[in-house]
């Protein structure tokens, strides 16, 4: 059976506006064309850029653990297809490259529904201009971030199971924190890591984040208890 990931990303506007639309309907499409199966990634309005680019503390592409995790899973080859609306839908600087290693690597064939111009340069430039144009908003969101540093608050989206409080300062326990708990009970009882993906339904990556972050989280829990 065959399998495609349908890449869906915009990186200004709203969740529900027009461009998001077409590519949840064209995309998926697309994808349901060339494979049996279909699996999305549906990041919504999110950056395109990542750590190769910038240097924000959190938020970047390759910092959102749905991104790592599926660049995993297109390295071991469990998709016969990565399918997006074009280039830039995908990344917007030099991590495309590495996405596109990494789906090499697993066999992956890359296919766009929209035109790409596949010229290096044009690539380069493009990614540039982009680039800086968006600094100024870039400086906003930096200032915006250090502000909730010194003041002590949590910035960046929230990590796995957990939300922000209603005041949107600290990281809570949110809907799927009943899984965090059980990801520690089964690593007390000694369990593998695939063991507790398996058994909690979540990636492998997924699991390892937490339980490396476990600290963090008991206290975030204590602190929810207050």
């Amino acid at each position: 059976m065959s399998r495609a990931l349908a890449w869906i990303r915009k990186s200004k506007g709203d969740d529900d506006d027009i461009g998001l639309e077409e590519q949840r309907e064209v995309v998926p499409g697309l994808a349901a064309e060339l494979a049996d199966e279909v699996e999305k990634l549906d990041l919504g309005v999110h950056t395109g850029f990542s750590t190769m680019t910038r240097d924000d503390e959190s938020g970047l592409l390759d910092q959102n653990e749905r991104v790592t995790e599926r660049i995993d899973e297109l390295r071991s080859g469990r998709f016969d297809y990565l399918v997006a609306l074009d280039d830039r839908r995908v990344c917007r600087d030099e991590y495309l490259r590495v996405i596109q290693y990494a789906a090499g690597q697993g066999n992956t064939e890359i296919v766009y529904a929209g035109e790409v111009n596949e010229d290096d340069l044009t690539f380069d430039l493009k990614r540039r201009i982009e680039r800086d144009t968006k600094e100024e908003e870039i400086e906003k969101s930096r200032r915006a971030i250090e502000r909730r540093k010194q003041q002590g608050y949590d910035h960046g989206r929230p990590r796995f199971g957990m939300t922000y409080d209603a005041n949107g300062h600290y990281q809570v326990p949110g809907e799927e924190f009943d899984t965090v708990t059980e990801i520690f009970q089964l690593d007390n009882a000694e369990k593998s890591r695939r063991e507790i993906a398996d058994e909690v339904d979540v990636p492998v990556a997924t699991v390892q984040n937490v339980l490396d972050r476990r600290e963090w989280y008991e206290e975030r829990e204590q602190m929810a208890e207050m």
